[in-house]
């Protein structure tokens, strides 16, 4: 996972700066210095040489597998490689380099799992021609496919790496890392700048704000604990960006109304080369969102999907779990048997819980969880509630203890400080009735709580992890919780599924959001 950048991680802020009203700095006056070109052109550079790299350093272990490897493992494979095959190399790497520049991997910023999967699409395709030219070509006498597919299966993993291991070695040097100023200093406004620091893979850095409330200047705006100048109001970006050296501008202003909105924009693109527009779109599916225009009209339009909706993707899914599920739980066999036996040695009662909970369609069907409780626990937590007036509170915003839960066991709390607790739902995932990935299993109970996003969450069945689990798990309250899963489904892409599984072998590790 990307770094985290805590609050001593934070570059400092822009300290006060003196814009003089006396300079010229219209429109037709600023003009964006040669060093921002300069930076750009410095930035691609860097990422081509970190790819060369990793695709030169993947194009070895490739001849080293097939040269060292491959003839000890079966003995009638010759041991030499065709004549003249690194002398073809050069063109190898043309082709991958061009489908990375083809994907914008060298213009723009992603954040890391993004750019995994826009790595992979440019890489995949790469080969794809590749071994379309060698057959076309006829230089299968020439080339050998062996190496060219374990050049690609390790180009899949260095390329990410490498640039992982890059950026956060450049990110120490400010010619990395790109200021940002940010018009509008409200809630959208703050919600981008925390983005923006926690990710500290794309290498922004946020200089300041613009807003046209004179309310906000003068204390400033703080995010994560930082506080950032605002540096007067809209109509200033030219003198704030003269006086900060900052050309990328954010526009988080969705309650300006539509009129102003447009101009601001136009006129900020004669004097920036780079404007980003955060429209008040939040929540809406993204995720293979189509965007259109009606001409004569200048309507920008978007077309929206709810990937999960589609029976297609659907079978996509299902196929993914059953055959990763099934390797899984092959694999952990031997860890199921250790850990039942923990369970039945610590307390008296069943090795497994089985607990209704909601399904696929609004089904409930039966959960199974290693048990972590002790068999009274109803009336433990009764009596508990009842004693502690903040812990009540605490349950009804959370539907959990996070401080103290007595009624859990000892073994319990070792199993749920690392998930051990939910393998068991593997049986579950191969009988249809959960998927690895999805929304959290509900209890019919909060079926009500859901509320209107119910219809969104139900048409996918329950997982044994999500975007929840991976964005704070129980920090999150119940409410923010559903919205988390309703985007989950309406953006969902196996490729999503795949990070998301990653991602939650850091978030078990390093214990995040488990109580």
């Amino acid at each position: 996972m990307p770094p985290v950048v805590t609050k001593t991680d934070v570059p400092a802020p822009v300290g006060r700066i003196e814009i003089k009203p006396g300079r010229d700095h219209s429109p037709a006056a600023l003009a964006v210095p040669l060093s921002y070109y300069l930076q750009r052109a410095g930035e691609v550079l860097c990422l081509g040489i970190l790819d060369l790299a990793a695709l030169g350093l993947s194009f070895a272990a490739a001849l080293m597998i097939r040269l060292e490897i491959l003839p000890r493992l079966w003995s009638g494979l010759g041991s030499g490689l065709p004549a003249g095959f690194s002398s073809h190399y050069w063109w190898f790497a043309a082709v991958s380099i061009a489908f990375l520049a083809y994907e914008r991997l060298y213009t723009r910023r992603f954040s890391f799992w993004r750019e995994c999967g826009a790595i992979s699409k440019a890489l995949t395709l790469a080969m794809l021609l590749i071994l379309s030219i060698v057959s076309l070509g006829k230089l299968s006498g020439e080339v050998s496919r062996a190496v060219l597919t374990f050049a690609f299966l390790g180009s899949l993993v260095l390329v990410p790496a490498s640039r992982y291991a890059g950026k956060s070695w450049l990110y120490r040097y400010p010619f990395w890392r790109r200021q940002v100023l940010i018009l509008g200093a409200g809630k959208t406004g703050c919600l981008i700048a925390e983005a923006l620091l926690r990710d500290r893979y794309r290498g922004y850095t946020v200089c300041g704000f613009l807003d046209d409330d004179p309310a906000k200047h003068r204390p400033g705006v703080p995010v994560n604990g930082t506080t950032f100048p605002v540096l007067g109001g809209f109509r200033d970006s030219d003198r704030a960006m003269a006086a900060t050296g900052s050309y990328d501008l954010i526009v988080a202003a969705p309650g300006m109304p539509p009129n102003q909105l447009v101009g601001l924009v136009n006129r900020l693109h004669r004097q920036a080369p780079s404007v980003l527009v955060v429209p008040d779109l939040f929540g809406m599916p993204v995720v293979g969102a189509e965007a259109d225009h009606l001409f004569q009209e200048r309507t920008l339009v978007f077309r929206v999907r709810n990937n999960l909706a589609s029976p297609l993707n659907r079978f996509v899914k299902r196929t993914f779990d059953l055959v990763a599920g099934a390797a899984i739980l092959s694999l952990t066999a031997p860890l199921l048997a250790v850990l039942a036996l923990a369970v039945k040695l610590d307390s008296p009662g069943p090795v497994l819980f089985r607990h209704r909970r909601i399904g696929h369609r609004g089904k409930t069907f039966t959960c199974f969880k290693f048990r972590t409780m002790y068999t009274n626990n109803e009336e433990i937590l009764q009596k508990h509630l009842a004693q502690n007036p903040a812990a009540a509170e605490e349950w009804q915003l959370y539907y959990k203890l996070k401080n103290y839960d007595p009624r859990v066991t000892r073994v319990g709390r070792f199993f749920r400080k690392f998930s051990l607790d939910e393998v068991p739902q593997l049986i579950n995932v191969l009988k249809g009735e959960m998927s690895l990935v999805g929304p959290r299993p509900y209890l019919p109970r909060e079926r009500s709580e859901i509320g209107y996003l119910a219809d969104s969450i139900f048409i996918a069945r329950p997982g044994m992890t999500g975007l929840w689990q991976v964005s704070g798990r129980n920090e999150h309250t119940f409410d923010e919780r559903v919205r988390l899963e309703a985007w989950y489904i309406h953006n969902w892409s196996l490729w999503l599924d795949l990070t998301l599984l990653l991602r939650t072998i850091g978030v078990v590790l390093t214990r995040r959001g488990a109580y």
